[in-house]
């Protein structure tokens, strides 16, 4: 039976991510309920509350909130962070980090997914700017939106923006704050007003799920999986050694030292990776 089942665990959240983290944990038999905290303090996507800390860090804090509000021994949370791509600089990209924190067996536990399916973008307007085209690339209004006041010295934001009607109240009261008359808008990405984002946040717990399911050989303890990478492959060409190519995964327990190595995934440096072929 694996360590976890019919064990409780809480998810720390305020934006409907309950689901996204019950379904994929179904099977292992772990009960997860709600700690619904302001999460906000840790930072928001609409820049009012910066987030300090990195996403892992956030994400693990995030955890502790919920396990100290409700004295949980293990605790849940993801944290995601949307921009340009660091890999493909000119698509945006969503990278969401799910966390278990067990302070019972003093580990913590994460993965996290990366999707360039999401939807982002920034538009200026004004209140004579035509909407529907962006309403109806957008999915608008199952994805939700925020509109902010260009140029303003104070922070003027309205979000969850989900009616045409509303949409355009906003647009004019705001440009009557912006120096310029323009407003901002972009998506709103707070989990429960961001489908696309929802979809990636599943996948990430799908995927801490499959790591939190996998146990130590040697001590038994969930969580075993790829930690970091063997490095050094020859060039298939001209037969240089690459020290920093990656070659082959590691596979680690999260508590004791035992390790072993997982699958390959370079046997050889291609010719055009080569700092000799290549230059």
């Amino acid at each position: 039976m694996h360590p976890y089942q019919n064990r409780q665990a809480v998810l720390t959240t305020k934006h409907g991510k309950l689901e996204l983290f019950q379904t994929p944990f179904h099977e292992l038999g772990l009960k997860i309920s709600l700690a619904e905290l302001d999460t906000d303090i840790l930072g928001t996507f609409s820049g009012e509350v910066p987030r300090l800390k990195s996403p892992l860090d956030t994400a693990l804090e995030k955890a502790r909130l919920g396990m100290t509000a409700t004295d949980s021994k293990l605790g849940f949370a993801s944290e995601g962070t949307i921009g340009s791509d660091a890999q493909i600089p000119f698509l945006n990209s969503d990278v969401e980090i799910a966390v278990l924190v067990d302070d019972e067996a003093g580990i913590a536990i994460w993965e996290s997914y990366r999707s360039l399916d999401i939807v982002a973008f920034r538009k200026e307007v004004g209140p004579e700017t035509e909407l529907m085209e962006l309403l109806t690339q957008i999915d608008f209004p199952n994805q939700r939106l925020i509109a902010s006041a260009l140029g303003a010295k104070e922070n003027f934001v309205l979000k969850g923006l989900a009616e045409v009607s509303q949409l355009e109240s906003a647009i004019a009261q705001l440009a009557k704050e912006s120096p310029s008359g323009k407003v901002l808008l972009e998506p709103d990405f707070r989990a429960h007003y961001c489908p696309s984002r929802r979809i990636n946040i599943q996948r990430a717990a799908e995927l801490l799920a499959k790591r939190v399911a996998a146990l130590c050989k040697s001590c038994g303890t969930p969580g075993f999986g790829q930690v970091r990478y063997e490095t050094g492959l020859h060039c298939a060409d001209c037969g240089l050694l690459d020290q920093d190519a990656i070659s082959r995964e590691v596979l680690c327990c999260v508590k004791c030292e035992y390790e072993e190595s997982g699958r390959t995934r370079n046997s050889y440096l291609s010719p055009e990776n080569c700092n000799n072929c290549n230059p």
